[in-house]
């Protein structure tokens, strides 16, 4: 095997679709991000900088831009408790910034939501925002296969690796050990 063959047989091309997992709050019928509020309207979102990164550099290795996706479901309870958060399934594509637990995205569809535990109002409009959406609603047991079918997580060859530094550990208590 030449020089050429062994880097095409490790090199991804990463010509698959890739799926992620996240969060919206749900506004009426429609989504929209839980950080900025940003509207999903059709479903789709294309990043924006508002640091000043030009479209085609979103999202920037040096900012926090771009559409964010996990690469696991969220816990089943995540949004139980809330009267307007819904978890649900992407696929993205374009510039990706690959982080430990999830990704940026410079572009992302919405795939799937996610249905609430409660079968209650929260559930009626989480079924109507996904018709106006134009896709499933599923259990949570279902996400993952629901994402699968559309799609693949990014390889956990090609995720930066898992540290649990003293800096990074959000659960470290402050000061001395």
């Amino acid at each position: 095997m030449n020089t050429l063959e062994r880097a095409a047989a490790v090199a991804p091309d990463l010509i698959v679709p890739l799926v992620g997992f996240r969060q919206w709050r749900l506004a009426g019928s429609s989504l929209a991000s839980v950080y900025d509020g940003a509207p999903w309207p059709e479903g789709c979102l294309s990043a924006r900088c508002d640091r000043g990164h030009a479209p085609a550099g979103v999202p920037a290795k040096d900012c926090s831009c771009g559409v964010y996706a996990y690469y696991d479901p969220c816990p089943r309870t995540a949004s139980a408790g809330t009267a307007d958060l819904v978890g649900g399934a992407v696929v993205v594509w374009g510039r990706l910034e690959a982080h430990m637990y999830g990704l940026r995205a410079e572009h992302a569809r919405v795939i799937g939501l996610e249905l609430p535990l409660s079968r209650g109002r929260k559930r009626r409009v989480v079924i109507e925002a996904g018709e106006l959406l134009g896709v499933p609603t599923v259990p949570h047991r279902s996400l993952k296969a629901l994402a699968l079918e559309h799609g693949e997580v990014l390889a956990p060859a090609l995720r930066p690796k898992k540290t649990l530094t003293r800096a990074a550990n959000v659960w470290a208590r402050n000061g001395p050990a």
